[in-house]
């Protein structure tokens, strides 16, 4: 198992940022990414030693992203309770999460693992805001700075 980095927020402050009624499943995103850098971080996660799966939760995730079915999403566990799913396609790099799984500290730093991959990789920040909303995002991680900031 991957031991993740210790993020620089921490999880009270990342449950108070999110609000009372946040949604379930808020969406986060490679800010300026393209469907052509997909590759990338199919590449970056088979590298990671992560659980992979399509969205079955039992087949393997194939090399690409070419060998999805058309719509079909994966799953990453960057650590042990945290499930975050993918929607590769013709558009940015997108995922959501589970607020009700981020029930502590080690799930709140798996995330921020998984967004500080993602951003170093794709050399971009990764944003995740409220479900559906299009707004400023809750959490930010810049790659400038390597640091991650909370509204």
């Amino acid at each position: 198992m991957i031991v993740p980095m210790t993020s620089d927020f921490d999880w009270a402050r990342f449950r108070e940022a999110f609000g009372d009624d946040p949604g379930v499943l808020p969406d986060g995103e490679v800010l300026g990414s393209t469907e052509h850098e997909w590759d990338a971080v199919f590449t970056m996660l088979h590298r990671s030693g992560w659980k992979l799966t399509t969205s079955d939760g039992h087949s393997p995730l194939p090399p690409n992203r070419h060998g999805l079915a058309e719509l079909e999403s994966f799953a990453v566990w960057p650590v042990n309770g945290i499930r975050i799913n993918f929607f590769p396609g013709p558009h940015a790099v997108i995922f959501d999460l589970d607020l009700r799984e981020l029930v502590n500290q080690a799930t709140v730093d798996g995330l921020a693992h998984l967004m500080r991959k993602l951003g170093t990789t794709l050399r971009r920040d990764v944003v995740i805001r409220e479900e559906g909303s299009s707004g400023a995002p809750v959490l930010r991680y810049t790659t400038a700075t390597d640091q991650f900031s909370l509204s």
